[in-house]
């Protein structure tokens, strides 16, 4: 290996290793307000009949399976807030967070991050179907 190729080789080992880095999930503050129901103990759940891919802005991507099962437990100013039933459902970027759905007009507009207490924009938004 000659000299000159020494700096094409760091350039390469630097561009490998910021191209592995995950982006960090952005979120914006969000006023949450809980359901009038989410105190109770039988909640009504909604299932989600057809399966749906969603990509996410940190290049990641989750699938929603079918028969699913989702709670509404508030709203933020940009939809209905859904956690699944008796299971978490995580947003990954360069940490992992605990997310719930947020839908408007029958679409997946976004995540709550509860923790975050902050609201995540999907890009793309994916139509849901719930029984």
């Amino acid at each position: 290996m000659t000299i000159s190729s020494f700096p094409l080789l760091g350039i390469l080992l630097i561009a490998s290793f910021l191209t592995g880095c995950a982006s960090q999930v952005r979120h914006m503050p969000a006023d949450f307000t809980p359901s009038t129901q989410a105190g109770q103990q039988s909640l009504k759940t909604k299932t989600l009949s057809h399966a749906a891919d969603v990509q996410l802005d940190t290049g990641y991507s989750r699938s929603l399976k079918a028969g699913s099962q989702w709670v509404h437990i508030g709203t933020v100013r940009q939809g209905d807030v859904y956690k699944p039933y008796k299971d978490v459902f995580t947003l990954e970027g360069a940490h992992i967070h605990e997310a719930c759905l947020v839908v408007a007009e029958g679409q997946l507009v976004g995540f709550y991050l509860p923790v975050e207490r902050g609201f995540s924009l999907l890009a793309k938004k994916v139509r849901l179907n719930f029984n």
